[in-house]
């Protein structure tokens, strides 16, 4: 069963909710405030070792969706 993120629209509680994917379209009901909470799009990212042995970040771009480099090796 995936887990889906979700994110309140009274409180701004975001949390996570297994569920089956017939229920993906539904709001989740908020474990603070019992409001509804709208799914909202899952931010991942993976990584794979490179022939080197270093991580280097899978299907190409960057690892982080706030940065232009290609590698976070000049993160700070």
């Amino acid at each position: 069963m995936p887990i889906y993120e979700f994110c309140c629209n009274e409180c701004g509680l975001k949390f996570e909710q297994l569920r089956p994917m017939s229920r993906v379209d539904e709001d989740a009901s908020c474990p603070r405030c019992n409001n509804g909470a709208k799914r909202i799009p899952s931010v991942f990212s993976a990584f794979s070792k490179s022939s080197g042995g270093e991580s280097a970040p899978v299907g190409g771009g960057s690892g982080c969706a706030t940065c232009s480099s290609s590698s976070c090796h000049s993160c700070h």
